[in-house]
């Protein structure tokens, strides 16, 4: 799937992630098969508040997450969907405005706009973050377009060994990360870790 990088490298990343999922807990499998599907709830309730399709107000709920937790995300976001006043970064607004008009199109973002998809159904949707950089060692925190291209490509072929669908793959492996670091490593790193996803799981 991959136009990057050569093949070796590609099929070693795509063994990495297939090797350690196979360590998921039964519960770390659950809370991924949920989590989606929570916030795709809070997407519909936004898009009954404002008369929306699920894209749009999917993407209000993406336009939030931007360095914010999950509940403070979800609160914002439906704070923004009653027409309250909503404190915070400019760009929260700005996004959301956006994004109920040009939907997908107006977060441009490659994470951003594809945990907006994955919020809103995209089973395809593969939301990477500096955890899963990390975990495919390409080296940068902030991955370029193809780099982004071919960690999601290695989620896919992953997922694709098992049966999963690329969306339910990463929200596992993501859980799967919190709980490694979790029983690994340097008290202060597993400390920071455990903060990251307790507060920022939006930001998966």
């Amino acid at each position: 799937m991959t136009t990057m990088i050569d093949a070796p490298t590609y099929s070693d990343t795509v063994a990495h992630f297939a090797n350690l999922i196979m360590r998921a807990s039964l519960q770390q499998v659950e809370q991924a098969s949920k989590w989606y599907h929570e916030a795709n709830s809070v997407a519909r309730e936004i898009a009954s508040n404002m008369t929306l399709d699920i894209e749009r107000a999917s993407c209000i709920v993406a336009a939030f997450s931007i360095r914010e937790r999950w509940s403070s995300n979800v609160r914002k976001a439906l704070q923004y969907s009653m027409g309250l006043d909503v404190s915070g970064l400019g760009v929260h607004v700005n996004l959301a405005d956006a994004s109920m008009v040009h939907g997908f199109d107006a977060l441009k973002g490659l994470k951003t706009n594809a945990f907006a998809r994955a919020i809103a159904g995209d089973e395809s949707a593969v939301v990477i973050d500096i955890w899963m950089c990390r975990a495919a060692g390409i080296g940068t925190d902030s991955p370029n377009k193809t780099q982004y291209r071919f960690i999601a490509d290695a989620v896919h072929d992953a997922a694709a060994l098992f049966g999963l669908s690329p969306r339910f793959f990463n929200r596992l492996y993501q859980l799967f990360l919190v709980e490694r670091l979790l029983n690994k490593g340097k008290m202060l790193e597993r400390f920071g870790y455990f903060l990251y996803y307790l507060l920022f799981p939006s930001r998966h």
